[in-house]
């Protein structure tokens, strides 16, 4: 067993599952599982109650697949394709599972709201376009994808220079201690996190900025929000890349571990960051 793989697990993932459960509360008032609504609706005791379920729910499922998770890194063998794929299978089962909660709490939210009390004239949302200004234009997914595929031209141009063990563990002193053998699956790891990890974000980004236009609070918070999806997909997509030239030795590890830490660092601050200025309520 190694456990760094492990003390990864647990600083990525706690802070995302905490976020996942929490989401109902630090989303807009006038957003309720991707439903528009009105405050008055939101603190009706149907949606107190749809909130409070979800966040159960989303619990207990998420820690369940985190205690494998944990289970299978500690019990796996010294083989870095084991614990690779332990990371991958527990980010896939993640992703499904989010989804899936969040599909079907969204479909309960569209059948409770018109039996909700009717939202007051004040705070009916504008019609208007589903175009404007709300964010940075899609089409800045497309530097993701160059950074992608520049990403598997350079590790296919120097697969033969790439040594025929790769580092998969270090001691306390960041110095390798322990190798796996050379192959594809390997070494294209992070390439196929990019990949998923974009597809998230690009949902992410349609289902913020999809819907009618609201009030220019409203149309603040999809802007923020799109924004980040754009720039979180960015670091998160350079980070895998520095993460893949470092396993093919084109980058030192000195200089990989305070990058990605940086990166990861900076996506949870940012983060916190905006649901706390564009949370619940404009004067947060």
């Amino acid at each position: 067993m190694t456990m760094l793989p492990v003390i990864v697990f647990i600083l990525v993932f706690v802070p995302t599952i905490i976020i996942i459960v929490s989401m109902p509360y630090l989303t807009k008032e006038t957003i309720s599982f991707g439903v528009t609504a009105s405050t008055e609706q939101f603190h009706s005791e149907p949606l107190r109650q749809m909130r409070r379920s979800y966040a159960r729910i989303s619990a207990i499922l998420h820690t369940m697949l985190f205690s494998v998770g944990i289970l299978c890194l500690i019990y796996s063998d010294e083989h870095s394709r084991q614990i690779s794929w332990s990371i991958i299978s527990y980010s896939l089962a993640m992703l499904v599972t989010s989804l899936v909660i969040n599909f079907k709490y969204h479909l309960k939210m569209k059948s409770v709201l018109p039996l909700l009390p009717a939202a007051p004239e004040s705070s009916v949302m504008e019609p208007g376009p589903r175009k404007g200004n709300v964010g940075l234009p899609s089409h800045w997914f497309l530097i993701h994808a160059v950074i992608i595929v520049v990403s598997i031209v350079t590790v296919l141009r120097n697969y033969d220079l790439i040594p025929d063990q790769l580092p998969i563990h270090f001691d306390s002193s960041w110095t390798v201690d322990r190798y796996v053998d050379k192959s594809y699956s390997i070494v294209f790891i992070p390439t196929i996190m990019q990949v998923l990890g974009t597809l998230l974000f690009i949902f992410e980004y349609w289902s913020i900025r999809r819907g009618k236009k609201q009030v220019r609070e409203d149309v603040s918070y999809r802007r923020a929000w799109s924004n980040f999806m754009i720039t979180a997909s960015f670091l998160f997509v350079i980070l895998l890349s520095v993460v893949q030239l470092s396993m093919i030795s084109l980058l030192n590890i000195n200089f990989v571990i305070p990058v990605v830490l940086s990166i990861i660092a900076f996506i949870i601050l940012y983060a916190c960051t905006l649901t706390y200025w564009a949370g619940q309520r404009e004067s947060r």
